[in-house]
């Protein structure tokens, strides 16, 4: 028989994985809490019609069930995004913005990879400005730097202006261009403006606008080549974000890409997607979603990105930058059957702040000394031993046992006072 299998791109975190999981989650909550914000816990399953009313292919990617009680299909959450603007709409409608939230947890998706992946992501809603996208793009920067992460990158585009650029040059097939520009194919282009019979003026500027990658200068050589009203707009939005990014002092790790459309079909402006050199893929990515809130009652503009947490724990552990492990504190094994001692003991070492295990396997207590040192504990306590003294404290590569009192009390206040002298 065999044994069971995890579903294909679905992954169990192991102990150490875990606690490295909760610093990861708990590090980025604490920054994000320093610019305003607040969490929200949305729901792991809600219905289909949710996710399906803001963009079609959320539908497609979700896992699906029937809820038993309504007849109504459900969907286990593939985005939190379309979930956080319900919540602002339903539950916050006398309240006036700004709403700053955010959430952490996975979304599943059934794709061919990971159809799993663990999500941090924050919400600015109910500011049409441009600084609250440059916001945005700040607290990334500064959780990334936090982290010791460096060599980050924060590509920045606009849906408007790419869709104005395409607008101006007349062009039909966006889909296909879409996918050659974002790839910086450059002899796909070719083949495509070929094919459409594209005029040589404007496959000159589709080569122009493929080039479009790179500092603040880039805005200004778009403002040469495109002329229309939507990609004038949004470029003044860019420049003026860009400023406030610069007051932020994040602005080297900004690189403009104005030949993508990223994000999702609810993105509608200025768009962000966070890379990193040692990660192949996307470490993170959003953007502004001005008319999402309004498909749930509410109209008001917003911006936001999620950070992908599995991504980041590769990062971190891959440049050693998770601190090092402490390890378990004591490890209680008593030989004498009431074990009245080791309960007292170990309720008095957790009131003092100690983790605390006992031992409860029938075996030579040796070995279980052995397996506590193995399993990362720092210390153990042997009790109600058959030769003197009955009760020692073992430490890891110490042959010599110390010596403990009877009393719980007075085992108690000696380990407080070893402790703190070594402190």
């Amino acid at each position: 028989m065999n044994l069971p299998e995890i579903p294909k791109g679905f992954k169990a975190l192991l102990p150490e994985e875990a606690k490295r999981r909760n610093f990861l989650i708990e590090k980025i909550a604490k920054i994000v809490e320093l610019w305003g914000y607040d969490r929200v816990v949305p729901p792991t399953i809600e219905f289909l019609s949710t996710f399906k009313t803001v963009d079609e292919k959320l539908e497609n990617l979700s896992f699906k069930l029937v809820d038993r009680f309504s007849g109504r299909l459900m969907a286990v959450r593939p985005d939190f995004t379309p979930q956080v603007s319900r919540i602002v709409a339903s539950s916050f409608k006398e309240e006036l913005p700004p709403f700053r939230f955010y959430y952490f947890g996975r979304v599943f998706r059934d794709g061919e990879e990971e159809r799993e992946i663990f999500q941090f992501g924050f919400e600015l809603i109910g500011v049409k400005e441009t600084e609250a996208d440059a916001e945005i793009v700040s607290i990334v920067a500064n959780i990334l730097n936090e982290l010791g992460l460096k060599s980050f990158q924060i590509d920045i585009g606009h849906t408007e202006f790419f869709e104005g650029a395409v607008e101006e040059l007349g062009l039909e097939d966006e889909k296909e261009l879409i996918e050659i520009l974002s790839h910086k194919d450059f002899s796909g282009l070719e083949l495509f403006c070929d094919r459409e019979k594209i005029s040589k003026e404007k496959k000159e500027k589709l080569k122009q606008l493929i080039e479009l990658y790179g500092g603040e200068e880039v805005l200004n050589e778009a403002e040469k080549i495109f002329k229309g009203h939507r990609a004038k707009r949004a470029l003044k939005q860019l420049k003026e974000m860009f400023q406030i990014l610069k007051s932020y002092g994040f602005e080297r790790q900004v690189i403009f890409d104005l030949s993508e459309r990223r994000g999702l079909k609810y993105h509608s402006g200025i768009t962000f997607e966070v890379f990193h050199p040692l990660y192949g893929f996307s470490i993170g990515g959003g953007g502004r979603y001005d008319s999402l809130t309004k498909k749930f009652g509410r109209e008001l503009p917003a911006t936001g990105l999620a950070l992908n947490v599995d991504a980041l724990q590769q990062l971190l552990e891959k440049k050693k930058l998770f601190p090092k492990e402490e390890g378990k504190d004591f490890y209680l094994i008593d030989l004498k059957k009431e074990l009245h001692l080791a309960y007292k003991l170990a309720k008095e070492l957790r009131k003092l702040g100690y983790s605390v295990s006992r031992d409860i396997v029938k075996r030579d207590y040796k070995i279980s000394v052995e397996t506590a040192f193995k399993k990362g504990f720092k210390w153990v306590i042997v009790l109600n031993r058959r030769e003197e003294p009955k009760n020692v404290l073992l430490t890891r590569g110490e042959k010599q046992p110390l010596e403990l009192p009877e009393s719980v009390n007075e085992i108690a206040n000696v380990l407080k006072k070893l402790f703190t002298e070594e402190s």
